[in-house]
């Protein structure tokens, strides 16, 4: 794509694994706009918004100060200074075509952050400046303007997410804070209204339908790869193309509507692909897949189908720089792992490449990879190329040549030495023009060239004559599209600008040499013109002008020295040219006539004639001026055509013939349709000539009849890698060549199924299957006929689905000590083996208003969290694996003191399986039940767990009492309860009335070490101050305190008799015969009877199940296999942890 246009996207930085064959996918469009998207850079046109960066910085206050206005020869110049305290970056921005608004933005950037920035405004042209007043604590990290609308800006501050918003070039702000912070806008390309917002680390697209003052989510787990629908093509203008990854990393291409991100249709066959390699241009789609031994580079053209790119040469590609993709085809360089980069040029579908050009000049930055070649503006299919006469390994790195194409790269020549440049030629024989037009510009900081489609034809460059490429280099203008060039008459590296499409060039020293002069010319280079600007040298740092070129006012900025602030420098040839052209002063002009030999008239199939200034008529065109074109179209040539995919240019330089590397065996040929199929003739129609009739049917490809063909690039497609158990999943089939209708496929499942065997593609291209059992299944498609056969497989994993999740706290959460979280994640049937079988993220939150959030991440279904303060704390978990995710909240609460007590019972409950968790909840429940009736308190004031130990213990933990209704004291409760298990006045029956199971001992558990002890916990020391205070009795008094005596006492004496009868009725009748507790055999009784609710039905709203609770052994689905650490260390038995059955009563 063309630089100055406005596809925004980012490029992603790579790193580079010598190992690897995997190649990236770049785009000049992306390097735009990542320039433009950096924080200390502002790039939207070519030579219109340019950053520089200054060492050195002064403090001075912030004002704006009229420096002179100075005259010589009549060229008239203002210069003002912006004294921006200590900024070190300027930026400056033409707001748009026909507009005299001018906005400079300082800014103090150092050491990574933006400490200050200053914005300036100018409505004039840049004769004088104003200070907009940002709002406090506002440091601009961005600046955007709108392609739709020239009036719109917004300044974007990342730290303090907040944006400052003009629609009126800056007349009025407003000013809009946002709770997330805007990493990257996006605004429409035609569509004013609307923006997307980027959050980096959230992951999170954002759009606003209101220019940015409001915002809603539109969707999550976005890449920073996303792009605007383009003009024309996409079927919607508020389509979003977008790169979408998944929490367990694979990546997808997706599509839908702003702004609530409705679903479009897409090529969703395509399956997973690289990270970072989604590409939008025009009419292509470009994608990137790689498995451990290939890297596929994929392209859909129009939208349709992605089908796999095809280059020639057996050569193994790193890199892919998308150049262009004007003109209905692809310019693609591709750096090669051989140490090679080359030029391909696709067919119209950008499926298919040959080789233009070799060995081109190319480089790899960090975050890209980049060609030297420039698109000359204005006339289609003529380019510029830099390459290595000689390999960059035998130090071609010396040997670069300059060479132009007028036919899009079907040929390319060198360019010829200027007439007056000839005698600095050392070998003529060997004597040409080298541009500077990419690399040399970066590291020697040379300017670009300079071209416009409002100036056609007319090309600024830096150069050099000799056998290659020289550092040392001057200015060259061409005014017939690079054919012919003419030496400027001073050297050194100059800011070149053209004005007033094409009436006025200018050249300013640039980079650091101190000047006060301007090179001008109004004849197009015939003829130079040296005035001064101001009246003492300054450092010019970049020029700037109108975007659309159609004013004589340029914008100078820089500093008369390392002390001084910016300087803006208004430049106005309005002084020198003081006419518009009338008709005497145009000519026509026949681009082919010049451009083509052998006397064709034509280019790309077109015979275009354009009007255009004489070149010694010194005149301007006018902002009004709308230069007239005339269009023939052609008939069409052996130009007009090249070598088709697989074929080169013959010895003759003109027939195509096979290449040696090209075997049909190797490549898909034409699908047959209807019975027939293109046969081609070793060329193919360049894709940007717009030629009709004429020589066509000479190289077209004939029409011919299908013959039987093996079949060839068989691919399976699914959406997803990894599939839910028991979930319809559809696998789609699709076959690059080879004939169809006789070839019969077969599918097979690996699951065990019946093969499917089905004859013909179009039946046989899509199935729907399920999978029952979790796993890994290799699926694959064997497709035979009569000439060959071809296999393709695809590997899935089958995982479970996520249901609910049951959490545990055994017991309880306490400060200053680890409490342990522990969780029963339930899958379809409520199966419970799932951290075995497949990987479970979990993703922990525990939050409370006065110490905040705590957020983890595990991959186990424990967690062991310390607390340092009392209080409620809302938890919030949420499990996920490949297929699915579940969401779990509750209130835990969190207490200074707690006491947990170990139960041990009789030998009779070690017959049955104590592993099961079915089992210990039930025995758990149960338990907690009955001792909150028997030790006469809240049921909520006790947790049960039952580890899974031989022999069978239980720990129960006793919660403080709730002050406020004055209850029983921990140390009261835990002392009762031991005083009866020793006495063993506790038994119950198990599942018959004869299993009766005796609570033996309890003893006081030491969390920490996992020993017990008899010795109850002190009561808590109450601490009473006693005040003396002097009383002056009375008689009054007296019978006050009496009248207290006479009704406290009685009141006391009944309710510590009634205790009395109470303690003595509950020990009799426990001495008399053994209380038993029967188990509730219904496990729905367990959820009804009690105020717990952490079974499994609970969780999953399912209804009442099976009647009897069975032991696991009979089911081996539902036996517990996630393993926990949170089990006290006890010295006797070293056991391996694992899953507790819990009661929170």
């Amino acid at each position: 794509m063309a630089r100055n246009q406005n596809i925004a996207c980012v490029v992603f930085i790579c790193i580079f694994n010598a190992n690897s064959i995997s190649g990236k996918v770049f785009s000049r469009s992306l390097s735009e706009y990542r320039n433009f998207q950096q924080p200390h850079i502002f790039s939207k046109y070519d030579n219109l918004n340019l950053r520089i960066r200054r060492s050195n910085s002064i403090e001075n206050s912030s004002s704006a100060d009229h420096v002179d206005t100075f005259h010589s020869s009549n060229l008239s110049t203002t210069s003002f200074a912006l004294h921006g305290e200590s900024d070190n970056e300027a930026f400056v921005h033409w707001t748009g075509k026909n507009n005299d608004t001018v906005f400079v933005l300082t800014r103090s950037h150092r050491h990574g952050a933006i400490q200050s920035s200053t914005l300036w405004r100018s409505v004039d042209y840049g004769e004088s400046y104003n200070k907009i007043d940002l709002p406090e604590l506002f440091s601009v990290t961005y600046m955007y303007s709108s392609a739709a609308d020239k009036s719109k800006i917004i300044l974007s501050d990342l730290n303090q997410r907040q944006l400052y918003i003009t629609e009126d070039t800056g007349q009025t702000w407003r000013h809009v804070k946002l709770n997330f912070s805007p990493y990257r806008l996006l605004l429409h390309p035609s569509i004013g209204k609307i923006i997307l917002a980027y959050s980096l680390r959230e992951m999170k697209l954002y759009v606003s339908n209101d220019f940015g003052s409001s915002w809603t989510l539109m969707k999550e787990r976005v890449t920073e790869r996303f792009f605007w629908a383009v003009d024309g093509v996409d079927s919607n203008p508020s389509v979003v193309h977008m790169e979408l990854q998944d929490p367990m990393g694979p990546v997808t291409y997706f599509a839908c509507l702003a702004p609530n991100c409705e679903e479009v249709d897409f090529d969703k066959a395509l399956g997973t692909i690289d990270f970072y390699s989604l590409v939008v241009e025009n009419e292509y789609i470009f994608v990137q897949k790689s498995t451990d031994d290939l890297t596929s580079f994929l392209v859909s053209y129009k939208r349709g189908p992605f089908k796999r790119a095809y280059f020639p040469s057996n050569l193994t590609p790193l890199d892919f720089n998308v150049v262009d993709t004007s003109d209905n085809q692809v310019f693609i360089a591709v750096d090669h792992e051989e140490d090679i980069a080359n030029l391909y040029l696709s067919d119209v579908t950008g499926q298919f490449y040959v080789t233009s050009v070799e060995n081109v000049v190319g480089m790899r930055y960090p975050g890209k990879f980049d060609v030297d070649l420039v698109k000359v503006k204005g006339l289609n299919g003529i380019y510029i190329i830099n390459k290595f006469e000689t390999s960059r390994v035998d130090g071609g790195v010396f040997s670069q040549r300059t060479y132009v194409t007028f036919n899009k790269g079907g040929t390319w020549k060198l360019i010829n030495v200027p007439e007056e440049s000839k005698r600095n030629c050392f070998d003529p024989e060997k004597c040409n023009l080298h541009l500077h037009i990419g690399n040399t510009n970066l590291f020697f900081r040379i300017p670009l060239a300079v071209s416009t489609k409002e100036a056609p034809g007319l090309i600024l460059a830096h150069g050099s004559v000799g056998e290659f490429l020289d550092i040392d280099a001057q200015v060259f203008i061409s005014r017939d599209a690079g054919l012919t060039w003419k030496a400027a008459p001073f050297k050194g590296n100059h800011f070149l600008n053209i004005m007033d499409q094409g009436s006025a060039i200018s050249a300013i020293a640039a980079h650091g040499l101190p000047t006060n002069q301007v090179h001008f010319s109004c004849t197009e280079g015939a003829t130079w013109v040296t005035h001064n600007i101001t009246s003492s040298e300054m450092n010019v740092d970049g020029v700037v002008n109108e975007p659309g070129i159609r004013t004589l006012i340029s914008s100078v900025f820089g500093h008369m020295n390392s002390s001084d602030g910016w300087v803006m420098v208004k430049m106005d040839f309005e002084s020198v040219l003081h006419r518009q052209c009338n008709h005497g002063d145009f000519e026509q002009w026949q681009p082919a006539a010049d451009l083509v030999e052998n006397k064709v008239k034509c280019i790309m199939g077109e015979n275009l004639v354009y009007e255009r200034r004489k070149q010694l008529s010194e005149c301007y065109y006018g902002a009004d001026y709308l230069r007239p074109k005339t269009t023939q179209i052609c008939s069409c040539g052996r130009e007009d055509f090249e070598c088709d995919f697989g074929y080169k240019l013959g010895r003759d330089d003109t027939t195509c013939i096979k290449s040696d590397w090209f075997s049909e065996d190797n490549f898909p040929s034409a699908l047959c349709a209807n019975g027939n199929y293109n046969q081609t003739k070793g060329y193919r129609k360049v894709a940007a000539s717009k030629c009709t009739g004429g020589h066509e049917m000479k190289y077209l490809p004939v029409e011919t009849t299908c013959p039987l063909l093996a079949p060839k690039g068989l691919s399976i497609y699914s959406e997803k890698m990894c599939i839910q158990r028991g979930v319809n999943v559809t696998f789609t089939l699709t076959q690059e060549s080879g004939s169809v209708e006789e070839t019969v496929y077969t599918w097979s499942f690996g699951n065990g199924s019946s093969h499917v065997t089905i004859k013909g593609l179009q039946k046989a291209a899509s199935i729907t299957t399920s999978f029952s059992t979790v796993g890994t299944y290799n699926i694959t498609v064997l497709a035979i006929n009569s000439k060959g056969k071809a296999q393709a497989a695809l590997t899935i994993h089958v995982e479970e689905g996520l249901k609910g999740v049951l959490v545990e706290i055994p017991w309880g959460a306490r400060t200053d000590m680890p409490s342990y979280f522990n969780v029963t994640v339930l899958g379809s049937d409520n199966i419970t083996k799932l951290g075995n079988e497949q990987p479970l993220h979990f993703a922990w939150h525990f939050e409370n208003k006065i110490t905040g959030a705590i957020r983890q991440l595990t991959w186990q279904n424990v967690i062991q969290q310390e607390f340092h303060e009392p209080g409620e704390y809302k938890l919030t978990l949420n499990v996920f694996n490949s297929v699915s995710s579940v969401f779990y909240t509750q209130s835990v609460e969190v207490y200074d003191a707690m006491t947990t007590v170990r139960i041990h019972f009789s030998e009779e409950i070690n017959d049955y399986n104590s592993s099961s968790l079915n089992v210990r909840q039930a025995l758990a429940e149960i338990l907690c039940h009955n001792l909150a009736q028997i030790l006469n308190i809240r049921r909520s004031r006790i947790i049960m767990s039952v580890p899974p130990t031989q022999p069978v213990v239980g720990d129960l933990t006793v919660l403080p009492p709730n002050r406020d209704v004055n209850e029983t004291e921990t140390y009261q409760v835990v002392e009762m309860l031991i005083d009866q298990a020793k006495q063993q006045y506790l038994a119950f029956p198990l599942f018959t009335s004869d299993d009766i199971v005796i609570i033996t001992d309890a003893g006081v558990l030491d969390l920490r070490t996992g020993a017990e002890s008899s010795t109850v916990p002190p009561p808590p020391v109450t601490v009473t101050v006693v005040v003396p205070v002097h009383v002056n009795m009375t008689t009054v008094e007296e019978k006050h305190s009496l009248v207290a005596v006479y009704i406290s006492v009685p009141v006391l004496l009944a309710v510590i008799g009634l205790a009395v009868a109470i303690i003595f009725y509950y020990r009799k009748k426990l001495k008399s015969h053994k209380k038993y507790y029967p188990i509730v055999k219904h496990r729905s009784r367990i959820h009804h009877d009690s105020t717990c609710s952490c079974g499994e039905e609970d969780i999953l709203g399912l209804d009442d199940p099976e009647d009897t609770i069975i032991p696991d052994s009979d089911f081996p689905d539902n036996q517990p296999t996630l393993m926990i650490l949170n089990e006290p260390r006890s010295g006797r038995n070293n056991r391996s942890p694992d899953r507790i059955g819990l009661v929170n009563c």
